[in-house]
């Protein structure tokens, strides 16, 4: 029971997160938003979002029953990495490279600013998401057979090449852009199947 509790509030998170990146994403894409402002509003929850999908998985390892434990472990092991690269990315955006930025510009901001193409910290970030995409397609066997969630898991992580092969091919991102509904699908899902458990 307690479990399910802390895997619900930790998707819910996760949840919340990923839309609070998302919207500001697009609003940037759309135009409405300009620098600093943008940066900020995508890179302070994309730092958030880190945590708790770590977190949420925890929980829904915690949940799951032996037979099926190794799937979503692996799936915690490759969220963890998701999550200690994503934790490097974005303190750094956000504490080092915009204040460059907003200072003119120095070798901060042209080093370990994210995320054009070809810059290093691009290539940690999609890196990142690759894996938090297979730490969901590996976790899928962990969840019910058939259900709208082990789906929602599949489909999130059949995203990863799209992903990491952005950094040779960046048209790719229109595919994976598709994050956008996947992800937060997923942790919806997860977070009503924790609330249910939480509840029986």
């Amino acid at each position: 029971m307690t479990a399910s509790r802390f895997g619900f509030w930790a998707a819910l998170a996760a949840f919340i997160f990923s839309v609070g990146y998302g919207i500001p994403q697009l609003m940037q894409v759309a135009g409405l938003l300009r620098f600093p402002l943008d940066e900020i509003l995508i890179f302070a929850p994309s730092l958030a979002l880190a945590p708790s999908f770590v977190l949420a998985m925890a929980g829904l390892h915690a949940t799951r029953p032996e037979p099926v434990r190794v799937f979503s472990l692996a799936g915690l092991a490759l969220a963890t990495l998701y999550g200690t690269l994503a934790c490097i990315v974005y303190p750094v955006q956000l504490a080092a490279v915009i204040p460059a930025k907003l200072a003119g510009g120095t070798a901060v901001s042209e080093l370990f600013g994210c995320c054009a193409m070809g810059q290093p910290f691009t290539a940690i970030d999609l890196t990142g998401y690759t894996l938090m995409s297979l730490a969901t397609l590996v976790a899928a066997p962990a969840l019910p057979a058939g259900s709208a969630l082990r789906w929602s898991f599949i489909a999130n992580g059949l995203l990863a090449p799209f992903l990491i092969l952005q950094t040779a091919w960046p048209a790719l991102i229109w595919i994976g852009a598709l994050w956008l509904i996947t992800f937060p699908l997923a942790m919806a899902l997860l977070a009503i199947d924790q609330r249910r458990r939480a509840l029986a």
